[in-house]
């Protein structure tokens, strides 16, 4: 198993995942644990958001490249994943990760 199909799979396993699209350089959808629809509807919006938050980030630093981003809506999180021609997009729920991260925050100051 390839290290991208390794962390697919890792990232379904997370808190609150509603989905995860795994999509090619060509913009489509080459693995998803989402309906179709829905795989389309992220794959052809993330794709140019990328796009234009990779020109932004080597126009401020021409050395640098963007590796990852994140965007938070009142119900989810989409985070995005974005890795040679490749890019892995993970839709979690927003309540759900907000229960999970309090809950690993009580618990390490309890063990401190």
């Amino acid at each position: 198993m390839s290290y991208v199909e390794a962390t697919f799979d890792r990232l379904l396993k997370l808190p609150g995942v509603m989905g995860a699209i795994l999509v090619n350089g060509e913009g489509r959808p080459i693995r998803t644990s989402m309906d179709a629809t829905s795989s389309h509807i992220f794959a052809g919006k993330m794709a140019p958001m990328v796009k234009m938050a990779r020109a932004m980030v080597r126009e401020v630093e021409p050395t640098d490249d963007l590796t990852y981003l994140r965007m938070r809506t009142l119900k989810s999180e989409i985070l995005v994943a974005a890795e040679n021609e490749h890019m892995i997009i993970l839709v979690q729920d927003s309540n759900a990760l907000d229960e999970a991260r309090r809950n690993s925050s009580s618990s390490s100051k309890r063990s401190s």
